[in-house]
This record gives C-alpha cells, sequence and structure tokens, in this order.
C-alpha cells in the first residue's frame, strides 16, 4: 500500500514539474508560426490595398482563402495543422505574445535600420533587400564636380 502511494505521489509530483510552456510535436514551432501568421498579415494587407480597392466585384473571403492557400503550400502547412497550432497559441498567451511581439519588431523597424541589417530570406526561401523608402535620401561619400559652362551669346 504505501510503495502504491509513493509511486502516485511521485507520478504527481513528475506531472506537476512539466513546463507549461512546452510546445507539442504537432504544434508549429514559434518561428514557422511567425513566418505562416507574417505572410498571412501582408496578404491580407496586400488584399486591402490593390485587389479589393481596384475590384470592387471580388469576394474578400473568397479571395483571402485563395491567398491563404497559397501561403499553406509556399510555408508546407496545412490549414489543418495551421488551426490546431493557432488554437495551442491562443490557449498559450505567454507564447502566443513572443510571437506577435516579434512581428511587431519587424513591422516598426525603420528603413535605415533595415538597410543596415542583413538579407532576410522570405518563405519561398529566396533573399530578399531591405526595404529603403522612397523618401530616404542616399548619403554621397565624394562631392559631386560641377563644370563650369560658358553661355554662347544667341543673337
Amino acid at each position: 500500500m504505501r510503495t502504491g502511494l509513493m509511486i502516485l505521489y511521485i507520478s504527481y509530483f513528475i506531472a506537476g514539474c512539466k513546463s507549461k510552456d512546452e510546445i507539442p510535436g504537432n504544434i508549429l514551432p514559434q518561428k514557422k508560426m511567425q513566418a505562416v501568421l507574417w505572410d498571412m498579415m501582408r496578404a491580407d494587407q496586400f488584399l486591402a490595398d490593390y485587389i479589393l480597392n481596384k475590384d470592387t466585384s471580388l469576394k474578400k473571403k473568397i479571395e483571402s482563402i485563395k491567398l491563404y492557400q497559397e501561403i499553406f503550400d509556399i510555408n508546407k502547412v496545412t490549414k489543418e495543422k495551421f488551426q490546431q497550432s493557432f488554437a495551442f497559441y491562443q490557449s498559450h498567451p505567454a507564447l502566443l505574445k513572443i510571437i506577435m511581439d516579434s512581428i511587431a519588431v519587424i513591422t516598426t523597424r525603420s528603413p535605415y535600420e533595415r538597410k543596415n541589417q542583413e538579407p532576410v530570406t522570405d518563405s519561398l526561401n529566396k533573399p530578399v533587400k531591405p526595404f529603403i523608402s522612397a523618401d530616404s535620401v542616399p548619403v554621397l561619400k565624394k562631392p559631386i564636380k560641377i563644370r563650369k559652362t560658358r553661355r554662347l551669346a544667341v543673337n
């Protein structure tokens, strides 16, 4: 009887020491989930700014489902696995906060910070050059020499 109770207490102790923020094997890792969510956010912004703004006959839900399926294909994730992973992260707010904060850092970087950053590989595994806005002015290393020209008098 004592050994049975001792085994029961030890098993409860071991189960209680398990980390609650540990990610199971059937859930997308945080980096992968961050990449998928980032792509989905950009797809929504693309739809709102370029597709639906120009062609009002398109249905937002249908077009977003098409783009989401492309994102799942690019990231090699099924819709069910994404939904299962998203539900897991929603039930673990500390883990979801880490993912969302890292996405927020990406979006709030200034063009100058992105310029000095190393190129990042996107979902298609192609190197991406950092974004530089149109209003940024390049700094010249040496001054431009301007030649003086004579104006010819036109009679």
